[in-house]
């Protein structure tokens, strides 16, 4: 169809107008654009099925489909925006649309082609004739042209948005009807679904473009931005693609007229907008319940649209437009704190609404106590800034020479020391204060410790400029301690500080106060001015002790050592931590060589108050007390080594009379007296001389052993230099210890034991050589130690011959002993394994001999026990009492072993104790009985704990125990008492314990028993008294024959079932002997089902047999036989109550028991024959 000419020239002339101005409130879907014929442009989609962000950018702008933004026009808010959008729509509607305000109308007439002047009309006075006329227009537009009916369509739905818009501005995003009245839209203007969901995106964005263009951010506009959402009824995806596309179309008008440099400029407005923008975007989408996911994508695009910004400077930016409102609503709940009317939850919901993090919020609840903090001191919110005029005028500036460095250090200096400091004192919490804050940190959820933090980090200057001004006064004696610690404590309560951080602070401010007299002071002793030294540090002490007296007042034990807690060198901020070593040692030096006072007669000292003034600087400067003594015997040491050196020699050359000893003591004592040394100092000094006199005589001694002249020479040196005589003992053992070991080795002489005359005169020869007790028993053991290692190597000698080939010999000890080194051949023999043939007991009697002779065995108390022991009574006549009494528990220990001299291996010592054990068992001599007590001896000797020869004795008695009780068992088949007492004998001589005898000798036993029974079964020859025989063994020797023996439970089922057969076979086991039955059952280790199951078999294979002789006895005519067979089924049914299984003909069940009714019954009572009769009855099947 075609337009009528002149209606085609008033469209044209529109649209050219709308093209001249190049712009356009909607580009036109492309689903209407392909429909026309024009050329359609399908844009990919991402996921989400949203359109991309460069759908408006890669669009081709046309005559009729310009960029639907001109923010420019855009005076600053949605409702704005849509004035201008509605504006600029105005100026590309057709004449047609503009004047045809009722779309369904326009839709009716558009059935046929009309002319364009008569749809004018009939729009503007419709009729009910409209049909009617719309026919006869068709035959006019037939001849004469008119407007098709698709134009007319395309004209109402260019209409649309402006519609949208309209209504949307008409009634506003509050309105309960707007929703519903925006959808009738589509239905009005014959929009589909997809173009119509692209209208309202499109106005969404053009409504968010507005809000953005206004700089000035309120909360109210996320409401608004919610309630926009709603009215146009977008759903998650839409409302991201909006925002996407309101962003790109933003950005790209803002950066027209604003460079990228200014939108760096935070302060700058458009910077303003774009991160409201992304404020508005980032809300948004979280108040949709995006997930994650869709969170990161939709914002991603957002913030990619508005110049590329990452992921986390868009958040960053839109986390900083959302603090100010959260700010403000923390300012306004300090504001209405006391009015009752703010709480937490308020808090939280403006939390939730802003987007705030808690993290972010918890720095902005702390800052904003911190300034309720200032408020409540009377300060101002916002803590003044440091002025850095100055700082930033000089920064650059170089200081050229030595000299102007020094002038700008003293100027510093001098600005600080007339820096007028100003009184704080009046700075305090107002009244009430306490109670606001805590009602504040309690809204704002905070902890003790960071409101504690807060409060005393606005407060701790305050009160330390009055704690060091407190203190400065004390230490002035214009103030007491006790007034100085009330004002202190009183400043403290008034700024809210906590007790726990005041002995910090305190601490912080007593080395505060004590370090500035002693930078002072440091000032005079580094120009060597030493009277200003010296006062200056007595001040210091002073100043040290009246802060003592104050921390005092505070009654805190940590101060009790107040010179560790403030005066620690290697902790810098301590009150001497500043100074260096070298400049602590020179103070400290200067007031030693200041405190050496000179007496009358020319001699220096040291008074007792200097030395306690010493004493008190050395704490001060953290010097040792060994660098203080170390001070004083570099001054005086050389005055003492003199005096001492000259009594030590005069001494020396011999005849110490009293009076020498008083005169020299005399000396000596007035030195130590003038210069107040201590006795660590005088010892120091005393002991080299002391050592020097005992090496002297000793080197001129002929034999080491000095006279008794040289001896008493020795005591008046000790005593002279104050020596005790312990503390000499180590120069002594050096000096004469060779002595007393010849002395020792002499005593032993030939026979290797000491006798008992030169036992005391040892004793004699130690005290005059002066050594201790104890290093004197370590030179004898030593000696004895040197006499007995080659008895024990005799010994080890002797026992590898006996036991070792010679080829295991030669390779123990690495050297060929050919043929004739052996007594007996080329190998051991002996008994029990053992080499016997050899003669070394007499070998072992000997060394056991000097050992025990030598007094080398000890006897330590390792416990008590209790004894019971019987008392007469105290009175005549009277019963004995019975007392418990403890006495001490002895145990044998041996200092010297021949293991620990390494004479003898571990392995042939216990050789040597098994042959020991052995010879000294089968030995049959007099010394069998002496034999026999040496053995815990011996063993002890070699170096063998008790286990070690218990388990030696243990392997011997286990082969002695096998072997006899398998003779006694094979012989008498029992082991009787006489045989008890040989074993008991044996366990004593072996010295095997009580509870390891009775192991062995139940293993033995169990060895015994285990062979017998396998003998006993695999002959083949078993019978049931040969069975019964076994068991009955088994049971008196308290086997059990499945755990101890170690038969099976099939063997001993076959056992139970061998013995009882051969009884109920003869009727010896019955029913009333069922005892006897259990009997055997459990001595055989059976439970009672199975022995049951085996007596059932057994009885159900008997009564088998039987039945089957009673019917052929019947067949032949042998009824007597057939009845003793029923007789003996009856005893077996007694066992199963009848029951045993057994099937037959009826006939021949009558037939039987028709035999057993009439037997001969004679002797036996009624009621035996009935439960006979009865238990048959059962057995046959056969009904009562």
């Amino acid at each position: 169809m075609r337009f009528h000419s002149a209606a085609c020239a008033a469209v044209l002339s529109a649209a050219a107008t709308a093209s001249a101005f190049s712009f356009s409130p909607l580009a036109v879907p492309t689903s209407t654009a392909a429909r026309n014929g024009a050329r359609s442009f399908t844009p990919t989609r991402p996921a989400f099925g949203l359109v991309s962000n460069t759908l408006i950018a890669a669009t081709p702008i046309t005559s009729h489909a310009p960029s639907f933004t001109s923010l420019n026009l855009a005076a600053g808010g949605g409702p704005e925006a849509l004035d201008d959008y509605i504006a600029t729509l105005a100026g590309t509607e057709s004449k047609l649309a503009s004047k045809i305000q009722n779309p369904k109308l326009v839709k009716l007439a558009g059935v046929a082609a009309l002319p364009l002047s008569y749809v004018v009309g009939a729009a503007m006075t419709p009729s009910r004739r409209l049909a009617a006329r719309a026919v006869g227009g068709v035959i006019a537009a037939v001849t004469a042209g008119g407007v098709g009916k698709s134009a007319v369509e395309e004209d109402v739905r260019r209409s649309c948005p402006a519609a949208i818009a309209r209504r949307l501005k008409e009634l506003g995003v509050e309105d309960a009807n707007i929703s519903d009245g925006i959808a009738r839209l589509q239905e009005d203007y014959g929009v589909d679904d997809e173009d119509f969901e692209g209208m309202r995106t499109q106005v969404y964005a053009v409504y968010l473009a507005g809000m953005a263009k206004n700089p000035l951010a309120k909360t109210a506009e996320l409401k608004e931005l919610s309630n926009l959402k709603a009215a146009l009824n977008l759903n998650n995806q839409q409302t991201g693609q909006a925002h996407a596309d309101g962003a790109l179309a933003f950005y790209r008008d803002v950066t027209r007229f604003t460079s990228i440099d200014e939108l760096d400029d935070e302060d700058h407005p458009d910077r303003v907008s774009l991160d409201k923008l992304l404020f508005l975007s980032e809300r948004a989408f979280r108040q949709g319940a995006e997930t994650d996911e869709a969170f990161t994508f939709e914002f991603s695009r957002v913030a990619r649209a508005l110049g590329g910004l990452s992921m986390g400077e868009a958040l960053e930016r839109a986390k900083d437009v959302a603090k100010p409102f959260y700010d403000r609503a923390l300012a306004s709940t300090r504001a209405k704190l006391n009015s009752g009317a703010v709480n937490s939850d308020m808090l939280s919901r403006a939390r939730t609404t802003l987007g705030i993090e808690d993290v972010e919020a918890k720095e902005m609840h702390i800052e904003a106590f911190s300034k309720e903090v200032r408020v409540q001191l009377g300060l101002p919110e916002e803590e003044e800034e440091d002025d850095m005029d100055d700082y930033n005028e000089n920064q650059d500036k170089r200081v050229e020479t030595v000299g102007e460095v020094k002038d700008k250090l003293e100027a510093m200096k001098l600005a600080e020391e007339t820096k007028v400091i100003e009184d704080t004192s009046g700075i305090k919490f107002a009244d009430g204060g306490y109670d606001t804050l805590s009602q504040l940190q309690s809204v704002l959820g905070l902890t003790d410790e960071d409101a504690d933090y807060e409060i005393s980090a606005a407060t701790t200057d305050y009160w330390r400029q009055t704690a060091l001004s407190t203190l400065e006064d004390a230490i002035a004696k214009t103030k007491t301690p006790t007034k100085a610690w009330e004002i202190i404590q009183s400043r403290q309560k008034e700024l809210f500080l906590k007790d726990s951080s005041m002995k910090e602070m305190m601490t912080s401010m007593v080395m505060q106060a004590l370090g500035q007299p002693l930078e002072k002071v440091n000032g005079f002793a580094r120009v060597n001015n030493a009277a200003a030294t010296y006062d200056g540090l007595i001040d210091a002490i002073a100043a040290k002790e009246t802060c003592k007296d104050v921390l005092k007042e505070a009654g805190w034990s940590e101060f009790e050592d107040f010179e560790k807690a403030c005066f620690d060198p290697d902790e810098r901020a301590s009150a001497c931590g500043f100074l260096t070593n070298q400049d602590r040692h020179n103070m400290y030096n200067i007031f030693f060589m200041r405190s050496v006072k000179s007496n009358e007669d020319g001699t220096k000292n040291i008074s007792e108050e200097s030395y306690g003034l010493l004493k008190e600087l050395r704490s001060m400067l953290g010097l040792s007390e060994e660098e203080g003594v170390g001070q004083i015997r570099a001054f005086f040491g050389p005055e003492l080594q003199s005096v001492l050196s000259t009594a030590t020699e005069e001494i020396s050359r011999g005849n110490a009379t009293e009076e020498l000893l008083k005169n020299l003591k005399e000396k000596v004592d007035k030195v130590i007296a003038d210069f107040k040394l201590d006795e660590d100092m005088v010892r120091t000094y005393a002991g080299p001389l002391y050592d020097r006199a005992v090496a002297q005589i000793g080197a001129n001694t002929p034999g080491g052993i000095p006279s008794t002249e040289e001896v008493a020479t020795l005591v008046s040196l000790r005593t002279l230099l104050n020596i005790s005589e312990e503390e000499t003992y180590n120069i002594h053992l050096s000096t004469f210890g060779t002595a007393y070991k010849k002395g020792i080795k002499e005593a032993l002489g030939t026979t290797g034991v000491i006798r008992e005359e030169f036992r005391e005169p040892l004793n004699v020869l130690r005290s005059r050589l002066g050594m201790s007790a104890d290093a004197a028993k370590e030179i004898y053991m030593d000696a004895i130690g040197e006499r007995m290692t080659p008895m024990v190597e005799f010994i080890s000698n002797e026992m590898e011959r006996l036991v070792l080939t010679k080829d295991q010999l030669a390779q123990k000890r690495g050297t060929d002993f050919g043929e004739d080194y052996f007594k007996d051949g080329s190998k051991a023999s002996g008994k029990l394994g053992l080499g016997t043939d050899g003669n070394i007991m007499s070998d072992i009697m000997n060394l056991i001999d000097f050992y025990v002779e030598n007094g080398i065995v000890q006897k330590e108390v390792v416990g008590t026990k209790k004894v019971e022991k019987k008392v007469p009574s105290e009175e005549e006549g009277g019963e004995e009492k019975t007392i418990t009494e403890e006495e001490p528990v002895y145990e044998s220990t041996y200092p010297i072993t021949a293991t620990g001299l390494g004479c003898i291996d571990a392995q042939v010592a216990e050789l040597c104790y098994r042959q020991f054990v052995v010879s000294s068992f089968t030995d049959q001599s007099p010394n069998a009985p002496r034999y026999e007590a040496a053995k815990a001896t011996f063993g002890g000797i070699l170096g063998l704990t008790t286990d070690k020869m218990e388990e030696i004795g243990s392997n011997i008695g286990g082969m002695v125990y096998d072997n006899y009780i398998t003779n006694s068992m094979q012989t008498k088949g029992a082991l009787d008492q006489q045989d008890m007492m040989f074993l008991a004998n044996i366990q004593g001589k072996l010295g095997i314990s009580a509870e390891k005898g009775e192991e062995m000798l139940l293993d033995t036993q169990k060895k015994i028993i285990s062979e017998e029974a396998s003998t006993l079964f695999d002959s083949g020859e078993v019978t049931p008294e040969k069975v019964k025989e076994f068991r009955e063994k088994c049971n008196s020797m308290g086997l059990d024959l499945e755990i101890d023996v170690g038969l099976t439970k099939s063997r001993l089922v076959s056992m139970f079932s061998m013995e009882i057969t051969p009884g109920i076979d003869s009727g010896e086991i019955t029913m009333e002997s069922a005892d006897l039955l259990a009997e055997i059952q459990e001595s055989l280790g059976l439970t009672e089902e199975e022995g049951e199951e085996v007596v059932a078999k057994l009885i159900q294979e008997r009564a088998n047999g039987i039945l089957v002789d009673i019917i052929g006895c019947m067949l032949r005519g042998m009824d007597v036989v057939a009845v003793e067979s029923m007789e003996k089924l009856v005893q077996y049914a007694a066992f199963v109550d009848g029951d045993l299984g057994l099937e037959l003909e009826e006939s021949n069940a009558n037939k039987a028991f028709n035999l057993f009714e009439n037997k001969d019954w004679s002797g036996v009572d009624e009621e035996t024959i009935e439960k006979q009769k009865a238990l048959l009855k059962i057995a046959f099947g056969m009904s009562s």
